[in-house]
């Protein structure tokens, strides 16, 4: 994809799509590789461009010692920054084409992309333990065009990405805790920005569930046995937080329909 063209690619592809494009195809690198894969660019900018990733929640990274007790960082893709990749796949989308373009895209996605695609989910589904992308491999033996709906998903997700909050007393707690989170940056403890970068892929997270346990019902599939605990379990655990918000809705039906108590 991208990143099979990256070194002709820089002056076309934003950089900092070209660095995560690379990530989320070759898989975790360090800084010290990119460097390597990019010599048209300079260390500055690689670093800036990680830096960027990092503060948007696209990648993040994880730190080692060297035998010469040197500090490395190898970043890879976050929740985020998986779909994000994954709905770039479909990035013409967004352009005005014909409908025998469009179908000619379908068809140059169905015969090279898609195969990526379901290697590349798998390997991000083991290290972000994630079941539906892990399971993308056992999906494509069942349902062929599991991974035009990955891709259709991600897309839709990036269009109208979700709130990092789902509730509004998240947010007032969070208001109550401001100040003391102000107060404790400099003590290196969890920082307002960290907390909403979590909470914004706790956010993707739900929102990927929510529509592939919706969509995955009235896909034609080959008629292979579709036991997965894995994917049981995800369900059952999406089911449980709709019957937790359902309840919500409940008590503030019963809120508006209190009478008035009399002295």
């Amino acid at each position: 994809m991208a990143a099979d063209e990256a070194n002709a690619g820089e002056e076309e592809i934003p950089k900092t799509e070209l660095i995560l494009y690379f990530l989320a195809e070759q898989g975790p690198k360090t800084e010290y590789d990119l460097y390597k894969q990019f010599p048209k660019l300079s260390h500055g900018t690689i670093h800036y461009c990680l830096n960027k990733l990092v503060e948007r929640g696209a990648i993040t990274y994880v730190q080692s010692k060297h035998k010469k007790k040197q500090t490395k960082k190898q970043y890879y893709l976050t929740f985020v920054g998986t779909v994000t990749y994954v709905a770039s796949t479909l990035y013409w989308q967004d352009l005005e084409l014909t409908d025998s373009q469009i179908e000619e895209r379908w068809k140059h996605f169905d015969e090279e992309a898609q195969e990526e695609i379901i290697e590349f989910l798998a390997r991000q589904g083991k290290l972000l333990k994630y079941a539906i992308f892990a399971e993308s491999k056992w999906l494509v033996e069942r349902y062929p065009k599991i991974a035009a709906v990955y891709a259709i998903l991600a897309h839709i997700i990036c269009e109208d990405p979700p709130p990092p909050y789902d509730n509004l007393i998240l947010v007032a707690k969070a208001m109550g805790r401001g100040r003391h989170m102000l107060n404790t940056r400099e003590k290196g403890e969890t920082s307002t920005h960290q907390e909403m970068i979590e909470r914004l892929q706790d956010a993707y997270r739900r929102e990927f569930n929510r529509l592939f346990f919706e969509t995955i019902p009235f896909m034609k599939h080959n008629a292979k046995a579709t036991v997965n605990f894995r994917l049981q379990r995800l369900a059952q655990e999406e089911l449980e937080e709709e019957k937790h918000e359902a309840s919500i809705l409940e008590l503030a039906i019963q809120l508006f329909g209190k009478q008035a108590k009399t002295k």
